[in-house]
């Protein structure tokens, strides 16, 4: 695997490039939930089930891989998961970042 600045590329990818793209990614879905008067138990459900999808997948989203256009749901997935729970008590906090949203 190619080393870039001591890290490998899905350290770099880890560490790096997914907090930024979440940064970007998740305070549009944040928006969208408040739009529609914040999150429904649908969504509530699928963020739930998104913790078994990225538990036997999420090498995908870290390493890429996979089908093509995988990775991207992956992402999107977990974009929206994070989004989805940052309405719970206390938000959540993924890769080094806090998320928390109110109605």
């Amino acid at each position: 695997m190619k080393k870039t600045e001591g890290k490998s590329f899905a350290g770099a990818l880890k560490n790096d490039l997914l907090p930024t793209m979440l940064q970007m990614a998740v305070p549009l879905y944040i928006m969208r939930l408040k739009e529609k008067g914040g999150p429904d138990k649908d969504d509530m459900k699928k963020a739930q089930e998104w913790s078994d999808v990225l538990g036997e997948r999420g090498d995908i989203l870290l390493c890429g891989g996979g089908k093509k256009g995988e990775c991207a749901d992956m992402f999107n997935g977990t974009a929206h998961a994070v989004a989805v729970l940052s309405f719970c008590p206390g938000g959540v906090e993924t890769f080094g970042q806090h998320w928390e949203s109110k109605i």
